[in-house]
């Protein structure tokens, strides 16, 4: 197996932290700008067009929180699996597989004891929010239930990895992929790493999991492995700047088809699949993959996701994603319940609102990149140093 120089690669980080910020709004505006989402006119607040025009067009790839998962998980499997491409080394894949669990469990339990805190002393206004904002099945169908600081330590310690469990924090829902679909990668590459059939493996491992958000980890695994093979069709290929924009033209419009929006009112309605599959769910896979591919072929879109918004976001993006749940939760949906209905115009407030909730969410990651992210870090270090004295020293 041919190994490639291993070098960080800031444009991932940036595109991931551009996928952070698709999540964040597509929470944020199905809470508080639901029509937006669902282009429903009972759900309008001024009854301008525009509300009910914006979720039917490209604009809403921008709040398109499920197109920003898939980027988790291709990138993820992408990340995991270069190390070993650069390397070859297996004691990369026993540390990095041993690793994963205690480089997210500290801040995953943080957030969902935080959350249960703010259950328990009636701190999270969601539900009344919901009635202002018109989110009536969305909003308010969350945090709904006595809260226990036991359920929520197991929850954090166990469930949210291993039981596709969220119910304190929603987001986290995607912990249990990111665990297994981890150890898939590293099993994979294990077996099969070195292995010329890896190829055909590849597509059998995408045939058997074709429903399965762990095809995600197979594509960013594959494209790691087919990007370190710099041969002349790659190269072509990378040279033809038409080609390689074509590829990120048709990802966009894939990435863009509407998750909340009923497609048969949008521009996409002659590309409904939904009685064949789950068409938003595969359509943002295609869309994902295609722009990723293009990004790495392209120093363009690599030198546009290193751009310092997308590089603060990729920073930070574990942080992010964990705190502006409960925030949202709490406090946005306070300053709905507490403003509306006053001098401000219900939008006024809603931009308001944005502005506050960004601040205070990128404050508390940036804390949270800075204490709990670093001792996460360090223990998984630690995990492996003392399960593995004698390995030669970490890749990773």
């Amino acid at each position: 197996m041919v190994t490639m120089k291993k070098k960080k690669l800031e444009y991932i980080e940036g595109y991931k932290g551009f996928a952070c910020l698709c999540v964040m709004l597509s929470h944020f505006f199905a809470a508080f700008c639901n029509v937006w989402v669902t282009s429903l006119p009972e759900r309008a607040h001024n009854g301008a067009w525009f509300e009910t025009w914006i979720g039917t067009t490209p604009l809403n790839w921008f709040y398109n929180g499920n197109f920003g998962v898939r980027v988790f998980f291709i990138t993820s499997g992408f990340v995991l699996s270069y190390a070993y491409f650069c390397t070859g080394s297996v004691e990369y894949l026993k540390k990095g597989a041993l690793k994963r669990y205690f480089r997210l469990v500290i801040p995953v339990v943080f957030i969902n004891v935080v959350t249960c805190c703010l259950m328990k002393f009636g701190l999270l206004y969601h539900r009344e929010a919901a009635m202002i904002s018109k989110s009536y099945d969305w909003l308010s169908a969350f945090n709904n239930f006595e809260p226990s600081f036991f359920a929520a330590l197991k929850e954090g310690l166990f469930e949210n990895f291993f039981k596709n469990t969220s119910n304190y924090v929603g987001p986290l829902w995607t912990m249990t992929y990111e665990m297994l679909g981890s150890l898939l990668v590293f099993a994979f590459l294990a077996l099969f790493g070195r292995d010329k059939i890896r190829y055909v493996i590849y597509l059998v491992f995408l045939v058997l999991f074709r429903e399965s958000n762990y095809s995600h980890f197979v594509v960013g695994m594959a494209l790691c492995d087919i990007m370190q093979n710099q041969n002349a069709r790659m190269e072509k290929f990378r040279k033809n700047k038409w080609a390689v924009a074509l590829v990120a033209v048709i990802g966009v419009a894939f990435c863009t088809y509407p998750s909340g929006t009923d497609p048969s009112i949008t521009m996409y309605r002659y590309f409904n699949l939904n009685q064949f599959m789950d068409t938003v769910t595969v359509y943002h896979f295609i869309g994902a993959t295609l722009l990723f591919f293009a990004i790495l072929n392209s120093k363009g879109l690599q030198k546009f996701f290193e751009l310092p918004p997308f590089a603060f976001l990729g920073k930070h993006c574990f942080g992010l994603y964990l705190v502006h749940w409960p925030i949202m939760m709490s406090l946005s949906s306070y300053i709905i319940v507490k403003y509306t209905g006053g001098s401000l115009s219900y939008y006024k407030v809603v931009a308001i609102d944005f502005v506050i909730t960004m601040a205070v969410i990128i404050l508390w990651a940036i804390m949270i990149s800075k204490t709990l992210d670093k001792y996460s870090i360090n223990l998984a270090k630690w995990v492996a140093l003392k399960a593995f004295p004698k390995e030669e020293k970490d890749v990773s």
